[in-house]
């Protein structure tokens, strides 16, 4: 068994070799021929030091019959695991955590080991047709992946560093963000700090909200070329909202630092009196937008929270999640939204490759999912295992984000708070301002979590702010802002630059 592996070292052990990192005395063959009840390593490779990059082990393997891992090894080590999540349906080896969900030294640049897993299916990011009559590979999108791969990766690092972790992460935005709380939930000893950001809580209901927003911008399926919202409508949809809103913060930025307090109503747009036109909206036109902004209603009850305003003419937003992407996204959708919620429909909820949204009206969509809710999300308030292990919790979602709402996490931070008034010791909320879906956006989008979670949880420092950065391409700082733990948010003081975190208090809205 995998787990009789740890089963020599005691916690004693374990708090000593806490105190020094651990250099690999031994080359990566040592890892060739591993195997276990469960899992076998398929291929060892030694990466020399390279750019920035510092030499390990890659090692890649196989967990039952279909569940693909890599786990990059460091020859210093130190003493630590931390695994990335995946957006999407996955599909591929992806690692969040090391491709620059945090900002600064990379997990592996860190002395980390790192693993991601493709989930136990190989696909396009945006393609769903693996789960077509496939119980097992969805039971393994859905949860056991993750899991059986974290379990996995601990048992290699014990065997090939002679000692196993003293601590271990995850890291994972959207699904890698459900992917992060899963773990909190239902497998709560897997991991001692998580990062869940930009979170698809509830996939059935954020598919639906896709398809019912698709349905707006798109009514002729067979008609992906010309949208209902056009680029000139979200070009007069982010000016009329900054005018409106930008400076109700203190500072003309061009980012809305909280879309709750913006007055905006999609009416304010001026109306087309005859033809479409470039400044203004014909009524089609302005309820499309209004089914983005209003969120999604079933049968009386709020199934999707509305799209909070800001950020809309941004590359990463409006033009990448909702209207038409150049090119199109990997399953040929105009966008991002199109293609995961037809991709959900037709092969989560249908079973049916040729299922299409025309006329559909979602009066069964609750019994349609119920099972798969079941399933899939990641929407139990209920934390008390993963707090009485000492884990620690952030979540954290851009106010920009045109993927998924932020409100879903505003809502699910207050559903732990209402059971557990001690939410705070163990789980902080962090609302980006202009921040976009798992970065990007016109605000400042990068963190340095990792580093945040280490001080929570190795030295017991509770953030209550964090300082996000925006750079350009080069990676040179554009702008700075302290962002505060939910329910405080950031506002500036009336004096100093607005890109110094010192001319910021944090305040309750």
């Amino acid at each position: 068994m995998l787990q009789t592996i740890l089963s020599p070292f005691s916690r004693c052990t374990l708090v000593m070799l806490a105190l020094v990192p651990t250099t690999a005395a031994f080359g990566c063959e040592r890892l060739i021929g591993w195997s276990a009840e469960r899992a076998a390593i398929t291929s060892v490779e030694a990466i020399a030091a390279a750019d920035g990059v510092p030499a390990h082990c890659r090692v890649r393997g196989i967990i039952e019959t279909s569940i693909g891992f890599e786990l990059l090894l460091p020859h210093e080590w130190n003493g630590k695991f931390l695994m990335g999540g995946a957006g999407g349906f996955v599909g591929h080896l992806r690692n969040q955590a090391q491709n620059g969900l945090s900002a600064g030294p990379t997990p592996l640049e860190r002395g980390y080991a790192t693993a991601s897993t493709d989930t136990g299916h190989s696909a396009p990011r945006l393609s769903a047709a693996w789960a077509l009559d496939d119980a097992i590979a969805r039971e393994n999108y859905a949860h056991r992946a993750v899991h059986l791969t974290a379990q996995t990766a601990k048992a290699i690092i014990a065997v090939y560093y002679e000692h196993p972790t003293r601590s271990s992460y995850f890291l994972g935005c959207s699904n890698g963000g459900r992917q992060a709380m899963i773990s909190a939930q239902r497998y709560p000893a897997d991991f001692d700090g998580i990062l869940a950001m930009a979170t698809a809580f509830d996939l059935p209901a954020t598919a639906a909200q896709f398809v019912r927003i698709q349905q707006a911008v798109y009514p002729d399926p067979n008609d992906l070329e010309s949208p209902v919202i056009t680029p000139d409508n979200v070009e007069l949809l982010a000016g009329t909202v900054n005018r409106q809103c930008d400076a109700l913060d203190g500072v003309t930025d061009g980012v809305i630092d909280d879309p709750r307090i913006c007055t905006f109503r999609v009416d304010d747009l001026p109306m087309c009196e005859s033809k479409a036109a470039s400044r203004c909206v014909t009524p089609k036109q302005r309820d499309a937008i209004e089914t983005v902004l209003a969120g999604l209603m079933i049968d009386g009850k709020r199934v999707a929270p509305g799209f909070p305003v800001g950020g809309e003419n941004d590359p990463s937003g409006w033009p990448t999640w909702i209207t038409k992407q150049d090119p199109v996204v990997d399953v040929d959708a105009p966008n991002a939204q199109y293609g995961f919620g037809m991709q959900f429909f037709k092969y989560f909820i249908f079973r049916d490759a040729d299922w299409d949204y025309a006329g559909y009206r979602f009066e069964h969509w609750d019994a349609d999912t119920a099972a798969l809710r079941e399933l899939l999300n990641a929407t139990d308030p209920d934390l008390d295992a993963f707090r009485d292990r000492g884990g620690k919790l952030i979540l954290a979602h851009g106010w920009a984000d045109a993927g998924v709402p932020a409100q879903f996490s505003i809502d699910y931070y207050r559903r732990v708070e209402d059971r557990d008034r001690r939410v705070k010791d163990y789980a902080r909320l962090f609302l980006l301002p202009g921040a976009a879906h798992c970065g990007g956006g016109p605000g400042p989008d990068r963190v340095d979590w990792i580093d945040t979670l280490e001080q929570w949880v190795e030295h017991g420092r509770a953030p209550t702010t964090v300082r996000a950065t925006k750079v350009d391409a080069r990676g040179n700082v554009l702008r700075k802002r302290p962002v505060c733990a939910y329910p405080e948010a950031a506002r500036y003081g009336g004096s100093g630059s607005p890109d110094l975190t010192t001319s910021y208090a944090c305040v309750t809205p």
